[in-house]
């Protein structure tokens, strides 16, 4: 015991003598940097924000072939990586009543293998190039998208050419993919968002593509047949229905090459025709109540059709709706989640699509404070068709959005989505070159003008997905016609 006191007393003091002192740390140089305001709430005023830094969009250069695909190119070298994303001009807005979910599912099937590989080897193929490859669709169009090194690249678009003009369709696959969708949507009936999502479309848009799900139902994914996935591939992916997107570390010479190589012989088809959707007058407010017996909260959505991604108006409308409900600090989440304490978390949006999408206030809420959330929601709305726009939330709105553009189209697979926006929507060339700038241009009068234009909470579709024994009186009291029904929105007895 002593002799280890002793060791231990001998490795402090050897410690002690090999310290090395602190060395005095160098004055501070006058004006090296601004000494803080004496006062003591110096902190209390945030710092202004410092001016935008200059930002110009990558030039596009735009080449078709032959058999009609549009090629678009933007060359950046910030990294040597490369994003190819093919864009076909068909979406869901294409899927009937009663094949609902067909675009959706098609377009998971497309790398599933493609060409002279399985499932299998294509994944394989592009993980041993260090790739990725996916594939989607939404209600404007399905997606094919490429991202790997530029060192890979010629390799890697055989693939990807393979995947968008080649997909096999094994029957094994399809029959995988079908079950997963179907298990999925088994799911979901049990999820209150997924439920308020598709029911606030049926009623906003009833009759119309835009009232089905996007990814179907059981009753309509049951139905569709390896047939159907091959018609529909055939009939809408064709090159004269597509974009091709080539965005990063790639010139325009090469981009022409790799399209004429593997792409060039791609058949031309029939021209795809456009599908209008036009929303169902809504001549008053109503509340549609979707009972979930065991629910112990509310999800809410109040709004109606807004207006299509071309609009001129998209830049006071996207301020607008970031005063409203698009960031942290507007109106929705100060109201319903900071004033009083109904929620974790308020907001609202318009969906832009090439067809008026829906403009919805969305939030989810206690049981009890179903119809407060409700009147103070739809209070907002009222509020902000009287012009009561202050200057400091003007300018942070702007602030913000002009703030985050740039993070936007930082990484090539950014680049190429705001590449699609152009070609999708058929904006200006210089479109983003003036993005910042139409932000800033907003002013108190644009947002009043497009508040009175585009939201209608007097003509507007109120859901709310809940326990109709608990809510339904309260609701009642706010002088709405109340309908009660169940979760696939079929009416029920009251």
């Amino acid at each position: 015991m002593n002799r280890l006191l002793s060791f231990l007393v001998a490795a402090a003091l050897v410690g002690c003598t090999q310290t090395t002192p602190a060395p005095t740390p160098a004055p501070v140089q006058p004006g090296a940097y601004p000494a803080p305001e004496p006062s003591a709430n110096w902190r209390a005023t945030p710092p202004a924000p410092a001016p935008a830094r200059p930002y110009d969009f990558p030039d596009v250069e735009r080449i078709t072939l032959d058999n009609g695909l549009r090629v678009l190119v933007a060359r950046t070298t910030n990294a040597p990586l490369v994003t190819v994303r093919a864009v076909v001009r068909s979406g869901a807005i294409h899927d009937s009543a009663s094949k609902a979910g067909l675009a959706t599912l098609m377009a998971n099937l497309v790398d599933e293998g493609a060409g002279s590989r399985n499932a299998i080897q294509l994944a394989e193929a592009i993980g041993d190039l260090g790739a990725s490859i996916s594939a989607g669709a939404d209600w404007d169009a399905s997606f094919v998208n490429l991202d790997i090194l530029r060192s890979q690249l010629p390799r890697g678009f055989e693939i990807f050419a393979d995947v968008l003009r080649s997909p096999r369709f094994d029957n094994a696959d399809f029959e995988r993919v079908k079950r997963e969708r179907l298990t999925s949507l088994l799911q979901q009936r049990d999820q209150a968002n997924a439920i308020a999502t598709n029911r606030f479309a049926q009623f906003v848009y009833a009759g119309t593509p835009y009232g089905n799900p996007m990814l179907g139902t059981e009753a309509t994914v049951g139905g569709i047949t390896r047939n159907d996935v091959r018609n529909f591939y055939n009939r809408h992916w064709v090159p004269n229905n597509t974009s091709l997107i080539m965005a990063g570390d790639i010139d325009v010479t090469t981009a022409r090459e790799l399209a004429n190589r593997y792409l060039g012989a791609w058949k031309r088809g029939a021209d795809v025709p456009d599908i209008s959707v036009s929303a169902p007058s809504i001549e008053q407010s109503r509340i549609f109540l979707v009972d979930r017996p065991a629910a112990v909260q509310s999800e809410i959505r109040v709004g109606h059709a807004g207006v299509s991604r071309s609009t001129e108006d998209y830049f006071p409308l996207i301020t607008m709706n970031a005063i409203l409900g698009g960031i942290f600090t507007s109106r929705l989440n100060l109201n319903l989640r900071e004033k009083h304490g109904y929620t974790y978390g308020a907001r609202s949006q318009f969906a832009f699509r090439r067809q008026a999408g829906p403009f919805q206030a969305s939030t989810a809420v206690r049981n009890e404070v179903t119809t407060e959330s409700v009147r103070e929601t739809v209070g907002e709305l009222k509020r902000l068709r009287t012009g009561d726009i202050t200057g400091p939330e003007l300018e942070f709105a702007k602030n913000y959005l002009m703030g985050v553009f740039p993070a936007t189209v930082e990484a090539a697979s950014q680049l190429s989505r705001r590449i699609q926006e152009l070609e999708l929507y058929g904006l200006p060339p210089d479109y983003f070159d003036q993005y910042r700038q139409r932000i800033a241009a907003v002013t108190k009068n644009d947002i009043a003008r497009v508040a009175q234009k585009y939201v209608n909470p007097d003509r507007s579709v109120i859901l709310v997905v809940g326990k109709a024994s608990e809510v339904h009186g309260p609701l009642q009291a706010l002088g709405y016609n109340v309908g009660v029904y169940d979760i696939e929105g079929r009416p029920l007895a009251q």
